[in-house]
């Protein structure tokens, strides 16, 4: 199977998600920059993360360090919550202590990081899930004060004895995913107007040839269709939660040609832009 970089297309303001997936699903190998939990809730899964299988229990939680290749076998019968979260959501904390450092020597499994500390962080993961689901006045607060609780846990009570191994070390180093971080980010805030691979290859010290190589070999895919899936990710989000017209979108979103735009929205969705947002807003009534 392909290795993949997911975009999580957090926002900035708070960069969280959770996601709710039976164990019908598969997600094929990939990585991300992000923080990423796993909580079983039902069953059992098979997960692999850096060419390492696990079988992970109702009630156990996996963490999963930024720039891990992992992937999910389809587990029936089990059910799993995913939190995901950029450490920038930590950014009060940030110059305090290395969050980097810590994320990648804290253990993988909750098996190994204490029955106490490990019924601490599900009980505050099941918190989190509540406000997300409730949704009430004031959720993002909650979820931030938790996730902070989460944090602070991890720091006074889990044993840092996590060693990287081999194959974590050749699929991402630290040195590659800075670079990678400083793209992306580039990416989240030219994305609107005319960003060229010269200029993102002069961001990290590299020739637009190598630049080429050193992409297409850690994510899987060209800048350039990086930057367009970025941009109709974004474009089908203002789709769903704005009334824009698709003129407007296309603008907003960086493309420079409306004819690329409907082809390549045609290509990603299979359907046309407006019948995309027809489609979302039928299945939100």
């Amino acid at each position: 199977m392909a290795i993949y970089l997911e975009m999580l297309h957090l926002s900035p303001e708070f960069p969280f998600r959770l996601l709710v997936n039976e164990g019908d699903i598969l997600t094929t190998p990939h990585w991300h920059r992000e923080i990423e939990l796993i909580y079983v809730i039902k069953g059992t899964i098979n997960l692999g993360i850096n060419d390492q299988p696990y079988i992970i229990s109702a009630g156990e939680i996996v963490l999963i360090d930024g720039g891990e290749l992992h992937y999910v076998l389809a587990s029936p019968g089990s059910e799993r919550i995913i939190y995901q979260f950029d450490l920038a959501f930590f950014k009060t904390m940030l110059e305090q202590i290395d969050l980097p450092v810590l994320f990648g020597e804290l253990p993988t499994l909750s098996r190994d990081w204490g029955a106490s500390v490990t019924d601490d962080i599900r009980q505050l993961l099941d918190q989190i899930y509540q406000e997300e689901t409730n949704r009430m006045p004031g959720m993002t607060f909650e979820v931030r004060a938790d996730l902070y609780k989460m944090l602070t846990r991890f720091i006074r009570e889990v044993p840092r004895t996590k060693v990287k191994t081999a194959a974590s070390q050749q699929v991402k180093s630290d040195e590659i995913l800075a670079r990678l971080d400083i793209v992306f980010r580039m990416v989240e805030r030219r994305y609107t107007g005319h960003l060229t691979l010269e200029e993102v290859a002069a961001e990290i010290g590299y020739s637009q040839f190598y630049f080429t190589r050193f992409f297409k070999r850690n994510t899987g895919k060209t800048f350039i269709t990086f930057l367009n899936d970025y941009r109709i990710d974004k474009a089908k989000w203002l789709l769903i939660n704005s009334t824009l017209s698709v003129t407007e979108i296309i603008s907003q979103v960086g493309f420079e040609s409306d004819k690329t735009f409907y082809r390549l929205f045609k290509q990603s969705m299979a359907i046309s832009p407006l019948a995309y947002r027809k489609q979302m807003h039928l299945d939100k009534e």
